[in-house]
């Protein structure tokens, strides 16, 4: 059976509007992964499916081991991306050696696929959303580093379950503009954080400990990475119908921009020739 979501909401009923084209990567099938966290991510993704498309997006779902498509291909045909969690970044990436045992589940071709979709979204700037190990590779593709190991702490309980903590969102962020400033309860489940910050990459939220909770790039249209999961069954779901909904509208722009620039043009066209 494949670890990616079932396709749905895809046939537009009449009088709707049109489902935007999203890309939506993670490593859903791979060896790398024990049965647990398979069913796990899984689980992550099929509840993502159903407030992406409430949100009006349409997913085109891809497995990052082992994607079906090249990322210039996939990207031509979309109007954003978001890049789902997973296992730990290879910390070659980051030149750095590995330190520890959770080095068992990387995956090497997740991690290729999914840098270099990202790179082509910021290339082209388009949305981009990245939750947990794709807001970790998100600081990496920009120059960034990780910190491995966490230890002991409000981030992950010791049986590998989700917990609740506190973030604290930063003002005058685009996060800001989307969840609102201040504290918010989230669900997280990690072990290792952002360390150095990439190039452009600013920090918007963090938990009581000084952990990182999420970033942005302010120069590009949209981009934003959280730590934890607004995805979870348990988590406040206004989260993340918020910022889906203003990824959609982020997304949503550029072709009605290109409407716009037609009707002014044929205006422009009709005045000239009438004068």
């Amino acid at each position: 059976m494949s670890g990616i979501p079932e396709a749905s909401g895809s046939v537009t009923e009449p009088g709707a509007h049109a489902m935007i084209p999203v890309v939506v990567s993670y490593a859903s099938e791979t060896t790398r992964h024990d049965a647990a966290f398979t069913r796990e991510l899984r689980e992550l993704a099929e509840n993502a499916s159903i407030f992406l498309r409430r949100a009006g997006l349409e997913a085109r779902w891809v497995n990052a081991a082992a994607p079906d498509a090249g990322t210039r291909e996939l990207v031509e045909r979309a109007a954003g991306v978001i890049v789902l969690g997973g296992a730990d970044v290879d910390p070659a990436l980051y030149d750095a050696t590995p330190d520890g045992t959770w080095m068992d589940s990387s995956d090497a071709s997740a991690d290729a696929f999914e840098a270099a979709l990202m790179r082509e979204a910021i290339a082209r700037d388009m949305p981009l959303f990245t939750i947990c190990r794709g807001t970790q590779l998100l600081n990496v593709v920009r120059g960034g580093t990780l910190v491995q190991d966490l230890g002991s702490g409000i981030h992950r309980e010791p049986n590998d379950d989700m917990v609740t903590h506190a973030v604290a969102v930063h003002p005058d962020t685009r996060l800001a503009g989307v969840l609102g400033a201040g504290a918010h309860d989230v669900r997280s489940g990690h072990h290792q954080a952002i360390d150095r910050l990439g190039d452009g990459v600013v920090v918007s939220a963090v938990a009581p400990d000084g952990v990182v909770e999420a970033i942005e790039l302010p120069d590009a249209r949209w981009a934003i990475g959280v730590q934890w999961h607004p995805e979870e069954v348990a988590s406040d779901p206004s989260q993340l119908r918020r910022l889906l909904a203003d990824f959609a509208r982020a997304a949503a722009r550029p072709a009605a921009a290109i409407v716009t620039e037609a009707a002014e043009t044929k205006t422009r066209t009709l005045v000239d020739e009438a004068v």
